[in-house]
Formats: C-alpha cells, structure tokens, sequence
C-alpha cells in the first residue's frame, strides 16, 4: 500500500512541476536575453567609446599636427620617417587594434599602417561609404562597421576629421580647413569572446547583423539562412538605437523563435533568440530528471525508514540491556539511553567541535594580520594600533611615552654577501637577544600583554620599534638605548660563527615632539637617519633643527635636479701657470650653481648632495661638454686654447663608462684628447681595480689623467707607482702652511721629489703669494695654479688669458 501512494504522489508532483516550470522558464529566457543583449552593447559600447577617444587622443598627436602644417613636398622627405614611427608606436602600445590610417581630404592614403606593422597598398578610399558620409555630412567624427576588402573580416572603425587653421588666415576669422581624416580600425574580437561566453543560447543563436541582411559575427547552434535573417530583421524593425525589443513566437526557418534584439549603431543589430523546440526539449529533459530523482528519493525514503525503526526501536533496547549488563557487573563506563543521546546532541557535539577549531582558526589568522611571521613580534600595524591607543587614552597632554626606531647597520651588505637565508636568521637573533634584554630589564612586555611598559616590534625588513611607556625624562630613554648598545657589543651566533651587529637607534619623546601618532613615528625615523650620518651604531634623540636641516637637503636635491636641465649651472676657470716661463698653460673648469631664490650654491654643498642622489652622474656629463662646447668657442674667436682639466667623482666611475662618455663629448665638438684632462681624488683611485681599468682607458685614448688634493686621502708614496696618472695635484692644505713650518715645507718637497721621479708632472694649486710661489719654483713644481694668478672666471672673461698669455704672465714673472 505504501508503494502506490508513492508513485502516485510522484506523479502529481512531476505534473505540477511541468506546468510551471513552462511558464518559469519562458520568463527566464527573456530575462536571460534581455541581460544578453544589454551585456553586448555595453561591451560595444566601451569598446566604441574607447575606440573613439583614442582616436581623438592620436588626432592631438604634435608629430601628426606638425607633419599636416608642413608643405606637402617637404613633409614626405622630413617627417614620414617620423610619423610612421609614431604610428608604429601607437599600434605597439594597443595590439587591439587592426590599422591607423591618415587620409588626406581627397581620400588618398597619406600613411596606412597594421598592427603586424605592414603597411597597406596606397589607394583612395574617396568611394568608401564612411568616407562620403563624413565629407557629405560635414561630419566631425564617425564610428560604423566594415568588411575589409582584402580579408573579408568585419572591423568596427572611428574616423575622424583633422582641422587645421592657417596662422595668417586665422587673423581675419577665417574657418579651420580640413587637413586630412585619420582612420583607426579594431577587430571585434572582444565582442565576439562576450558572445561567445554565453551559453544559455548554445541551441539557439545569437548574432551581429546589419540591416541589409550579413552577418558579422554568429554564435550559437542554429545558423540562419539569409530568409531567416531578414524575417528577423522585419519582425523587430522598430528597435531604436539603445533601447531592446523583445518578441515571441517568430517564425525564422521553419521554427519558432523567442527573440531579442537591440540596435547599436545605425543599421547595426545585436539579436538573441531560443527556438521553441530547444524550450520543448529541456522541459522534456527536466521531467525526466525530475521522475528520475523522484524514485530516488522514493527508494531513499524506504531505506531511511527501516533505518529509522532499527536505530529508533531495536538499536536502544540492545543499549539498554547492554547497560543494564554492565550496571550489574558493577562497571563505571555505563550510560543509560536518554534524549542526550539522540541525534541532536551528536549535532550539538559536531557544532561544538566546529566552534573550537573555528576559535583555533581565529587565533591563527589574528597572528597573520598581526604579528610578523619571521621574528613573531607584533608587525607594523599591531604596533600602530598599540601607539595609537595610547594616544586616545591620553587626555590634554600627549601621554609620557617615547619611542625608539632601530635599524640595524650594513644589514643589505649581510644579504648580498652571504643571502636572505642568513639575513632572516639575523633578524630572528637581533629580535630574540632585544626580548631577552629588555624583560629581563623589566621594560617591556611581549605585544604589550605581560607588562604595561612598552611594546617591540619589526616593522619590516631591518627595521624595529621599541615603544617605552611611563617615560617622562630623556634619562629613563637613554638608560634603555645604553643597555641595548651594551647588548649588541657582543657579537651574535648566526650558523654557528660570531657576528657582530650594530644598532642605529633614533629616539622621539611624544611630550617633547609628537602630537601625534605619525609625527612621533616620522621623527624618531628621522632621529635614526641622524644617527646613521653620525658614524652608526649610536644614537639621537629627534631633534627640529636636524629635521629641518635634512627637509632642506631634501628640497635643495630636488632643485639641483631642475637646475640641471633648466640653464641655472655655469662653468668657470682658473688659469694653471707655467712655473718656468710664467705662461699660461691651462686651466680648470669649476662648476658653480647660482640658486634663482637662494643665490649662489658653494659647491661643497650641492657636490656631495649630487652624489648621494645620483645626479652627479648628469652633472659631470654637462660639466664635460659645456668645457668642451667652451674650448670650441674660443678655437672659433681664432685663440690658441690650452688644456682644460675637469673633475670627476668616484661616482662617475662606478656608474658609468666614463671613458666612452668622454670620447663622445670631444666627437660631438670635433676636439682631441689632447684639448682635455680629468682630474680624479685618491678615494677614486681607492674604489678598486674597476676604477684604475677606467683610467688606464681614458689614459691610452690620449686624455690625461691627474690626481686631485694629493697627501689628504689614505694611499701612500709608493701606491703612486703604475698608477695611470699623468699629474699630480698637491692638495692647497700643504700649500697654505709653506711659509709657516718646515713640516709642509718638507713634506711639499718629499711630494714634488717623487713626482719627478716617477716622471709625473706637478700641479700646485691654492698658491695666494709671492713666498708659496718661489719655494714651489725653487724646488721644481712644474704648473702654478691658485688666487695669485686669478680667480676663477667665467669664460667670456677667461679671453683675457688666451688674447694675452705672454703680456700677463710675463707680468706675474717680472714682479716674482
């Protein structure tokens, strides 16, 4: 009996479901097409309005603007190079599209280029649809769609009109004339993929059409025939442009069809349809599926039910005799059936366990976001939050708090030399030996939670933070950074090897300098700068007059930067003297900066700015051509030009190849070696083998190379010997002491002695009077370079040396 209920109910519900779910699935599909086609034309719609700009964007092009406004038979010669390139470019940078094309207004082909950058045979597309609707219609911009003649491939394409006003004509309000039309043309192969990701209409279709009845793209399992597809375009011939249309029962190839349809552009369709056979066949398949799970269920539901009646009738006898079994034995691990164990408190023990793994999870993902992985300290935004709260909890004052940022010294040459590996281990030592010292010191409690005395913290890479609580004298701050230097005095086991690591700390007290939870962070960061730039390994408290003092270091980079390219640098010279003859023998080119608000910038003070922010590298290239610019200059006023030394930094050296730098300075103004020499300072020479290399290049190549500042740097006499020098500079230190001991005296005569035997020529420079000049004469230096003869110039004043050279040297030599 209970089997043909079964059945019978089974058939009431299959019959119900195919009744509504006929009337459910007809309202699916045209919302399902309605989504379809508002999805393609926002596709289409993008991709016109993107096609359109970029258009537009190319159109302002300044190389296809100036390649218009140039004569017709200089342009072909001058700039077709140039704007193909710019085409070239375009279509490099946006594979989508197919071609660029630039028309002139009678349709001839100026410059066509694909995207496989071929360029297409030259025709005149003066016949093209779109072309005579944009000169007919006087239109300003067009998108359409067409099939290209040599490939047969529907492209979507923007043209656009090209104006241009004659700069005379222009004064007397003349209109702009049309200088051209630049075509740009896109595959629809996005469209295509949108529509092809559509599956619901796998059975059905969904296709591009025109109004004359071609198909530009199709998808779908049905393919209509050309009937069919003008009965489509007549029963959906209202659909206006943006708006969809929605019908049903269309008769196209014999079937009928549920159908959408939206219009594009003018003349352009996008329609979906579902054939009513497909709709058929899927209630079919659905009633099916549905009688076949019905007498699933219907055989589950038998089997539960026996199960049910075993579990729920012989299963708890069999417990309870077994319990009372067991109670008779006298046995503790007895237990009675009883509602606590029925299957809601086996569920209740499930979600129990879920919950305590669920909390386990928590935990885990709480160490995630706030605790760094490597050392297991509190990460930069745990830290954060806990400097924050502190600052919530404070009320009036800021609170008696001072932190500390620590970074650890030379830590990037630890990873480059022996890996990441061995970096990580460091940063877990660094971290472990801070905990250790610091709760040992009764300081700090691990994330604040031990202790209320302060919080460490790695806020990544090298970097730490160490916030001290109830801090209200900088004593208290400094005790902790002593014991922290003390601690790292000891070198730490990394792999089982002693290493010594040193700690830069800078330290910022929120009552002196920190209103805020940022400001405190920004200057206990900027106090640890200052530390680094006090020999490392030390500490500072923050202090405004260093902060301010590298805010303007910051913003006089940042206008040395400008400086460079906008004319504000300017060479002068100093003539270098012959010692014997009193003629002149070259001279020095000196950089010099005039600021446009600050005035004039010494050099000590924007050269090593340049270093440190790698601009030295384009300074030294503009101070080698301006000097070579300059000795071409004065070869053209018709004087005889002498060598012009120019400084190099070490930086130069390592950075680039200087050598080919130099040669093509001298190429571009058509000079010699011999018209220039580089002056380098012992700490380039120190660099290593790569900088002596360099020099020895420069040095073969004909340019000589003179050391700078001699007898200040840390190379010795006999380092001297097969270095590629050709001068030596004693430094004006020596110079200015001559008539003042016969410590200089001696040691200028050991330098000039040397110098003579290693065949290498001798620059004194810094000479200011009659007595440094004869001591450096008598004992054999061979150039004189300092105020005594004259101060740096520039070099329209410099003409005076070159016009004269015997008149005023001889002057000097006479009064010597």
């Amino acid at each position: 009996m209970l089997v043909p209920l079964l059945l019978l109910q089974a058939a009431i519900l299959i019959g119900t479901s195919y009744l509504l779910y006929r009337d459910y699935i007809r309202d699916q599909m045209e919302i399902h097409a309605w989504d379809s086609v508002t999805q393609v034309a926002n596709k289409f719609s993008g991709m016109v309005a993107i096609l359109v700009a970029d258009t537009s964007i190319f159109a302002r092009n300044p190389v296809l603007n100036r390649y218009l406004k140039t004569d017709e038979n200089i342009r072909a010669h001058v700039m077709y190079s140039v704007l193909h390139d710019e085409f070239q470019s375009f279509l490099t940078a946006y594979p989508d599209y197919r071609e660029l094309t630039l028309l002139l207004p009678d349709g001839d082909e100026e410059i066509s280029l694909r995207s496989d950058g071929t360029a297409s045979i030259p025709r005149n597309r003066q016949s093209r649809p779109y072309f005579q609707q944009m000169v007919n219609q006087n239109l300003e911009v067009l998108t359409t769609v067409q099939r290209e003649p040599d490939s047969g491939e529907w492209v979507l394409l923007s043209i656009r009109r090209l104006l241009h006003f004659d700069p005379i004509e222009r004064t007397r309000q003349t209109e702009a004339r049309v200088s051209g039309y630049l075509v740009l043309k896109s595959v629809l192969r996005p469209l295509a993929q949108q529509m092809a990701n559509n599956r619901l209409f796998s059975q059905g279709f969904s296709l591009l059409h025109n109004a004359e009845g071609s198909q530009l793209l199709s998808e779908g399992h049905t393919r209509l025939s050309a009937t069919g597809l003008g009965a489509l375009v007549q029963a959906l011939s209202g659909t206006a442009q943006g708006r969809i249309s929605y019908t049903e029962d269309v008769l196209l190839d014999d079937d009928c069809y549920l159908v959408g349809q939206t219009e594009l552009l003018p003349g352009l369709y996008f329609s979906v349809g579902w054939p009513e056979s497909g709709l058929k066949q899927l209630l079919l398949e659905m009633g099916i599926s549905a009688g076949r799970v019905t007498l699933l269920v219907m055989l589950v539901t038998m089997v539960v039910l026996f199960w049910l009646l075993n579990r729920m009738l012989i299963r708890p006898i069999m417990r309870l005799g077994h319990a009372a079994e067991r109670l008779g034995k006298g046995e503790e691990d007895w237990h009675l059936p009883c509602s606590g164990r029925d299957e809601l408190s086996a569920l209740g023990g499930t979600v129990r366990d879920m919950g305590q793994a669920l909390l386990r999870q928590r935990q885990a993902l709480h160490d995630i976001a706030y605790r760094d992985s490597l050392t297991r300290l509190p990460n930069r935004r745990r830290f954060l939050e806990i400097l924050e709260s502190h600052y919530d909890a404070a009320t009036g004052a800021p609170p008696a708090i001072a932190l500390m940022f620590l970074d650890l010294d030379e830590f990037k040459h630890i990873n480059d030399t022996l890996g990441h590996e061995t970096g990580d281990v460091v940063l877990v030592e660094v971290a472990r030996r801070m905990e250790q010292l610091l709760r040992g010191s009764d300081v700090i409690g691990h994330d604040g939670a031990g202790s209320a005395s302060g919080t460490l913290a790695r806020l990544g890479g090298d970097e730490f933070t160490l916030l001290l609580t109830d801090i209200g004298e900088r004593e208290q701050a400094v005790a902790v950074a002593e014991r922290l230097l003390a601690a790292f005095s000891r070198p730490l086991m990394v792999a089982g090897k002693p290493m010594l690591i040193g700690i830069s700390m800078g330290v910022a007290l929120a009552r002196e300098t920190g209103d805020s939870a940022s400001e405190l962070l920004k200057n206990a960061d900027v106090a640890m700068y200052d530390a680094k730039q006090h020999g490392k390994n030390t500490y500072r408290f923050f202090c405004p007059d260093a902060a301010l003092a590298s805010l303007k270091q910051l913003e006089l980079r940042d206008d040395l930067h400008r400086a460079i390219y906008q004319k504000q640098l300017r060479l002068v010279y100093q003539p270098q003297v012959d010692a014997r003859s009193g003629r002149l023998a070259g001279c020095e080119a000196l950089v010099r900066w005039k600021h446009p608000e600050k005035g004039w910038i010494p050099p000590n003070v924007f050269i090593p700015i340049a270093e440190q922010a790698g601009l030295i590298v384009p300074l030294g290239r503009w101070v080698m051509l301006e000097a070579c610019r300059q000795i071409t200059l004065w070869q053209s006023m018709g004087y005889e030009v002498p060598r012009v030394s120019v400084n190099v930094s070490f930086v130069q050296l390592l950075r680039e190849d200087l050598h080919q730098v130099l040669l093509s300075c001298l190429a571009a103004n058509q000079l010699g070696p011999d018209r220039i020499s580089v002056e380098v300072t012992e700490s380039c020479i120190m660099q290593g083998v790569d900088a002596i290399d360099q020099l020895k290049r420069i040095q073969k190549s004909g340019i000589r190379v003179a050391l700078d500042d001699f007898g200040t740097g840390y190379s010795s006499l006999s380092a001297l010997k097969g270095l590629p020098i050709d001068e030596l500079k004693i430094d004006r230190s020596f110079i200015s002491e001559i008539a003042e001991g016969d410590d200089a005296r001696a040691i200028v005569a050991a330098i000039i002695a040397m110098a003579q035997r290693l065949g290498v020529e001798v620059v004194a420079e810094g000479v200011e009077n009659e007595v440094e000049l004869n001591y450096l004469r008598e004992r054999g230096a061979d150039i004189i370079q300092g105020y005594f003869f004259g101060r740096p110039v520039p070099g329209s004043e410099f003409t005076g040396w070159l016009a004269d050279t015997a008149s005023h040297a001889g002057e000097h030599a006479v009064a010597i």
